[in-house]
């Protein structure tokens, strides 16, 4: 019979999900394309954009055959955008990266190193940050230095959870690192609520061990239009992840507790390592309870017809 060659997939796939991402998106293509480890794939899912973003992506891909571009005839918000791109990932390793940041030159060589030497019990390589202006100028820098202090899970969750405002969990760098595919899959991705990356990331921590990648790899942008700038209401910050989201006052503190509540119920853990990771969490909401009992009020409030105090 007829014999094929074995079919080469790339050995890390990289997505940029991106909604209208002129005029950083082409310096971030650049940069992926640009890495000095070669073996990877450009996934670039393009969220219905109505600036220049079609016709730079779709001239990326007709110069290099490691770029694949998809454009969805809506704009399906971020959530099912970012998802999008892990269904179509093919390599070993998967990264997601923003329309407007950076990947240092050796970012994807030193991460997949540092995977390859800590075995399959890590699961996600990060590197340190390097904050950047609108000209790609530098600002300050942000080591992560995750304090890790045991192998096992609630361990791993304590330390994430441990300082809330600026932290790895809050700040939420890791969620673009480079981590095992097959075990990404088996998360609930992104979901369609504000913080959902924030739960990703403790799906990801009950799942395994991190490492960091000690270069300033990850030089990520501050400007006015970026996501995060642009999106400073519940309200926005859930239209952003999903467009055709109908309620009114999301709950971002309830929904989040509940993101975490359900990944710990859903990690792959024994009875007891369960309970432990949730006396961890207990802890963690233990100063929150009035913040959600705030906005229970807000929602009761709404359902009264009544306006917000």
């Amino acid at each position: 019979g007829v014999t094929f060659p074995p079919v080469s997939l790339p050995r890390v796939s990289i997505a940029i999900p991106v909604y209208n991402g002129m005029p950083y998106l082409k310096e971030a293509i650049e940069s992926v394309l640009g890495q000095s480890f070669g073996d990877l794939e450009l996934i670039l899912a393009d969220n219905a954009s109505s600036d220049g973003t079609e016709a730079c992506c779709r001239e990326f891909a007709e110069r290099d055959a490691r770029v694949r571009y998809f454009r969805h005839p809506e704009n399906l918000g971020a959530a099912a955008n970012f998802n999008f791109c892990v269904g179509q990932a093919r390599g070993e390793f998967f990264k997601w990266a923003a329309s407007d940041d950076v990947c240092a030159p050796d970012w994807i060589a030193e991460s997949v190193a540092a995977l390859d030497a800590a075995g399959p019990g890590t699961i996600l390589a990060f590197p340190r940050v390097q904050w950047i202006d609108e000209a790609s100028g530098d600002l300050e820098k942000y080591g992560e230095g995750l304090p890790w202090t045991g192998g096992e899970a609630h361990d791993r969750l304590r330390s994430l959870l441990a300082d809330p405002v600026d932290s790895h969990l809050f700040k939420c760098s890791p969620v673009c690192g480079v981590m095992r595919l097959d075990v990404l899959r088996t998360t609930g991705l992104i979901g369609s609520f504000g913080g959902s990356d924030k739960v990703t990331l403790v799906e990801l921590a009950l799942r395994g061990k991190w490492v960091e990648v000690p270069g300033y790899h990850f030089r990520r942008r501050v400007h006015q239009a970026s996501s995060l700038a642009a999106n400073s209401t519940p309200e926005q910050v859930q239209h952003w992840f999903n467009p055709n989201a109908k309620q009114k006052f999301p709950m971002p503190r309830v929904t989040l507790f509940r993101g975490f509540l359900a990944a710990i119920r859903k990690a792959p853990l024994s009875r007891a390592e369960r309970w432990r990771c949730l006396r961890v969490l207990t802890r963690f909401f233990r100063s929150e309870w009035r913040v959600l009992g705030g906005e229970y009020k807000i929602k009761v409030r709404e359902a009264l017809g009544l306006r917000r105090a």
